[in-house]
């Protein structure tokens, strides 16, 4: 009797092809969700520029446009819709008081139950400090990368990404008041 190999090869695949084609999504859909998180911090950095020198407060933006601005800036791979903004600035020109005020991010933005986080949008004024957060649920598409998740909803767990920035805005002379 002769031993035949033929079929060998797909037997060999099957066993391990699905681990491989599973680890690999896994690695791509981690990195396409740290590309959303430094996307959303680009924009962050870039919206508050505008902060910083005055332009969103003279042309009286609010937190719809503000919001806008950073939806824009992070691209296609951000759904707005999902997007939290969070600004906050310290009248008393104290980074402490800011530090004091300002939320950790995982509670910026839909809270486990649904409901939306408590929101604010203070831009401050000339020679403030001001702190901004932009948050974004990422949902997960492989259910084995659960435990990287840091934010459990009813829509099952999901992995807060966010964007930061802190400054003290220049001395601008003052026309206006963001709303």
């Amino acid at each position: 009797m002769s031993k035949s190999d033929s079929g060998s090869a797909a037997i060999e695949f099957a066993m391990v092809g699905a681990p491989f084609i599973f680890l690999l999504g896994c690695i791509v859909e981690i990195g396409i969700m740290l590309f959303a998180e430094y996307s959303i911090q680009a924009a962050v950095q870039k919206a508050a520029r505008d902060l910083r020198t005055g332009q969103s407060q003279n042309a009286g933006v609010n937190e719809a446009q503000f919001k806008s601005r950073v939806c824009q800036l992070a691209g296609l791979i951000v759904d707005c819709g999902r997007v939290t903004v969070y600004v906050d600035s310290a009248a008393d020109g104290r980074f402490a008081t800011l530090r004091a005020n300002l939320p950790s991010f995982v509670n910026v933005g839909p809270q486990p139950d649904g409901t939306p986080s408590a929101g604010s949008f203070s831009c401050g004024g000339p020679s403030v400090p001001v702190g901004i957060i932009a948050s974004y649920d990422w949902k997960f598409a492989f259910p084995f990368l659960a435990p990287l998740a840091n934010v459990s909803s009813a829509a099952g767990s999901t992995r807060r990404l966010y964007g930061m920035a802190i400054l003290r805005s220049e001395p601008y002379q003052n026309t206006g008041t963001c709303t």
